[in-house]
């Protein structure tokens, strides 16, 4: 009787799992935040002379592409190498690293809206829609991204074809976003009303 031996499954670089969560956290954030951006730059305007209208609109693309660009990329890769570290060592379960991951990436989309509503209200009370605009523009793709990149991570990192695919989405992901926010550029007189100067 012959005995049959199992293939080892080989353990994926800890650096290509952290790339692997990047990429899939900004793909995900990127194509939620398209999906809600529409409603989100309505609720932003409303209430809103035009001219006040860009400029809260304005506010509200250049955070969530500042949030795509920098925000997304850095905490995917070091959350994500953290949190695989870990497991790795046997510090938390693959469970419970999931968890974490989705916690973070919640306070991350929570502070990215409260910092929108800081700057286009300058610290006094915001408005219904602005806060609505706040949750569907920031707080929702934040939160999708977050719960949703721990169960893609391990395919998306498992072939060298797969990672290279997602990290070229998340790469077209931040350009277009970016070229959402230039297509969106108030005049430059109004970009010092936008800071409250």
């Amino acid at each position: 009787m012959a005995i049959r031996v199992e293939p080892a499954v080989a353990v994926q670089p800890l650096a290509t799992r952290a790339l692997a969560s990047a990429a899939s956290y900004v793909v995900i954030y990127g194509v939620t935040f398209a999906f809600f951006a529409p409603p989100a730059t309505w609720l932003a305007a409303g209430g809103y002379s035009a001219r006040d209208a860009t400029s809260v609109t304005f506010a509200l693309l250049l955070i969530a592409a500042l949030t795509v660009t920098f925000g997304a990329t850095i905490f995917g890769y070091s959350v994500g190498w953290k949190i695989e570290s870990d497991v790795r060592k046997q510090r938390m379960t693959q469970t419970r690293g999931a968890v974490e991951f989705a916690s973070l990436g919640t306070l991350l989309a929570l502070a990215t809206a409260g910092v929108f509503l800081l700057i286009v209200t300058g610290g006094t009370a915001a408005s219904p829609s602005l806060m609505g605009a706040a949750a569907l523009g920031l707080v929702v793709p934040g939160m999708v991204a977050a719960i949703c990149t721990g169960s893609v991570t391990a395919h998306v990192a498992a072939a060298k074809r797969d990672i290279f695919a997602t990290s070229l989405s998340a790469l077209v992901v931040i350009v277009l976003v970016n070229y959402l926010i230039v297509g969106s550029l108030p005049p430059l007189a109004d970009l010092p009303q936008l800071f409250g100067l």
